[in-house]
């Protein structure tokens, strides 16, 4: 008889036996044939391959039967996702990528700086197109109804983006498909992590609905609408429903029940009997930003663009964060409206709660450049008046005055992307046939753009941070050397000369990074490099004066005294600058990178000749649709 080992030893066998035979088999399917670097030829025909099957089904029947007869257990612990499996083989090839930089290509022989600008190039722009690879699976299908999506110019744009792989178009669809018939407003709730926006939902629905607490929920968007009784649906990655118990929600949406997202959910659908949800109003619980994992934060970043009022919530007793800015240029750049809310207004006192409101009301007012009112609340038993009073006197109007306009956004965000797409196709039509020497010439360009921006990323990087170390000794040693005699230093001095400098640091990166997006040639662009925060030091109130004669003696005297009242200040506002500073550029390179990409794949994603005729035909069917749109209103 065998024992555990001989059974755990034949197992493993066993496995590597069908496995080795199944990647034998699967070298037989054929190769690619266009491949660059192809590892086999001569193929056999289908009729040898399907005899190779029956072999194949013969070896795994007696498998079976030894393992069913000697009681060997069939091992399902460590089977792993296939889509887990394909991203780490294209982990390995990222790296294997990375190593065409020229640091590790020289070791081979010196380079010139042609040499090195081609390899900077190849490296950037295969590592952007296997990120992209590697996410593939991971990204939702596209799923037209199968009555179609109620609007014929949508319907059409969802077939053209699919079936032309217009893969940089493919989630503002998704977005736009994902407005279900009846929904009149979508309203987010977005902010950072334990921000309070689930406990603003419970409160708004009068129910403890949705979990609450320092865990933040996985990246599971939650959609609450109008319902006679409560029911409870989740739709995975690949469209399939499954209805569960109410009850069991917390174990789809709380990161303890659904850990990582393992169920590998797209969205939560509840219905309630909720009057805030009545009229067509869906709420929208989104992961919070800064959440542990990655994907929470970009499936709250990938509902904004179906979003029509935006709720952005931020802890009273936390600090802007340049998060809720981005959040809020966003909302501002998709046509959304949107509303500022203070949580948690009961954890700090009164006259803290009022000058973070009026802090808060000014930095939104310049970022956005418009009023922003900011409204505190606290879902506390003891402020539920205040509440109900801003859901009745702000919330509700909102509600309306959103109402009135989604119809209107929803069809003007139809065609606007219609009009990109169709200058795509246009673009296409034009450049047929693809393969031309110019095609070359721009995809060369196109890997140089890229190389070019993470070079230059990383020189402005090394900008804020000389920013933040010598910023302070460099305002007083400036203001000593150039403030005459008989001058009377304050605060208000030094802070001008400190926003001197950041701004001139800010002018330096603007400039940089504005020759990159006037190589992009894309129309958003330019947008990318708005919102640049602010330096506005906070000193506290005090005087120096120079004296009759600036001595060097005295020179040093008056350095020792403004480092004593400034410097330790002014140390503390360029390290929050900067940081805020990188921030604002980390997200200007990555939106410049992304339209790097959908400018390339705009002008690359050329047909054969033999399609001129099917791209013609869905250049004419689009131009019919906005034609159409525009007699009735619907802005191009």
């Amino acid at each position: 008889m065998f024992t555990d080992n001989h059974r755990r030893y034949l197992q493993n066998l066993l496995r590597h036996v069908e496995h080795e035979v199944q990647e034998a088999v699967n070298l037989l399917h054929g190769g690619e044939s266009d491949a660059l670097f192809p590892r086999y030829r001569d193929f056999p025909v289908q009729e040898r391959i399907d005899a190779l099957h029956a072999h194949q089904a013969r070896l795994r029947a007696a498998m079976r039967r030894f393992m069913d007869t000697w009681r060997i257990a069939y091992p399902g612990d460590s089977v792993i996702e296939v889509a887990r499996g394909y991203e780490a083989r294209l982990a390995m090839v990222r790296n294997a990528a990375y190593e065409l930089r020229p640091r590790y290509v020289r070791g081979y022989g010196p380079l010139d700086a042609d040499d090195e600008q081609a390899c900077r190039a190849l490296a950037a722009e295969l590592g952007v197109l296997l990120d992209a690879m590697a996410g593939e699976l991971r990204r939702e299908p596209l799923r037209l109804p199968a009555d179609g999506s109620g609007d014929a110019l949508l319907d059409v744009l969802a077939g053209i983006v699919e079936n032309r792989w217009l893969l940089e178009y493919r989630s503002r669809i998704e977005a736009l498909l994902a407005r279900e018939r009846g929904d009149r407003v979508e309203v987010a709730l977005l902010g950072r992590v334990s921000s309070g926006k689930s406990s603003l939902v419970n409160a708004l629905l009068g129910q403890p609905l949705l979990p609450v607490g320092a865990v933040p929920v996985t990246s599971v968007v939650t959609r609450l609408r109008h319902g006679d009784t409560v029911e409870v649906r989740a739709l995975d990655i690949d469209g399939r429903e499954q209805a569960i118990a109410p009850g069991e929600l917390h174990d789809y949406i709380d990161e303890t029940g659904n850990p990582g997202n393992r169920r590998r959910l797209r969205e939560v659908d509840v219905s309630f009997p909720a009057s805030i949800l009545e009229h067509g109003i869906v709420l929208t619980d989104t992961p919070g930003l800064g959440s542990l994992h990655a994907s929470a934060s970009a499936h709250a970043l990938d509902y904004l663009p179906r979003c029509d009022l935006g709720i952005v919530a931020i802890d009273a007793a936390a600090t802007l964060m340049p998060q809720d800015l981005d959040l809020l240029r966003a909302l501002r750049d998709g046509g959304a409206d949107w509303l500022v809310v203070l949580t948690k207004a009961d954890t700090i006192a009164a006259e803290a709660l009022a000058q973070q409101r009026r802090y808060i009301d000014q930095a939104l007012a310049e970022t956005l450049q418009s009023p922003v009112q900011v409204a505190a609340l606290s879902v506390q038993d003891g402020h539920r008046g205040e509440l109900a009073a801003w859901r009745d006197g702000v919330l509700r109007p909102k509600l309306e005055q959103a109402a009135e306009k989604a119809a209107e956004r929803h069809r003007h965000r139809i065609a606007e992307l219609a009009t990109r797409v169709r200058t795509t196709l246009r673009q296409a039509l034009a450049e047929l046939p693809a393969a031309t020497p110019a095609a070359a010439d721009e995809a060369r360009d196109h890997g140089s753009t890229l190389a070019s921006l993470d070079d230059t990323g990383r020189r402005l990087h090394g900008l804020v941070r000389d920013l933040a170390e010598r910023g302070s000794p460099v305002v007083v040693e400036e203001t000593v050397a150039q403030t005459p005699a008989d001058i009377t230093l304050d605060a208000g001095s030094l802070a001008g000369r400190a926003a001197g400098l950041a701004d001139a640091v800010v002018r330096d990166i603007l400039g940089e990074l504005r020759g990159i997006a006037a190589r992009i040639h894309h129309p958003a662009a330019p947008q990318t490099l708005r919102g640049v925060p602010p330096f506005a030091p906070a000193l506290t109130e005090a005087s120096v004066s120079t004296g009759a004669a600036l001595l060097p003696w005295r020179r040093a005297a008056l350095r020792r005294q403004l480092q004593r009242h400034w410097g330790a200040e002014l140390q503390r506002g360029f390290d929050a600058y900067a940081t805020e500073l990188g921030h604002w550029l980390d997200q200007a390179v990555r939106q410049l990178r992304r339209h790097a990409m959908e400018s390339f794949e705009d002008a690359s994603t050329l047909p054969s000749a033999d399609d001129r005729a099917a791209l013609e035909a869905d250049l004419h069917r689009l131009d019919a649709l906005l034609e159409d749109g525009s007699r009735q209103g619907v802005a191009q």
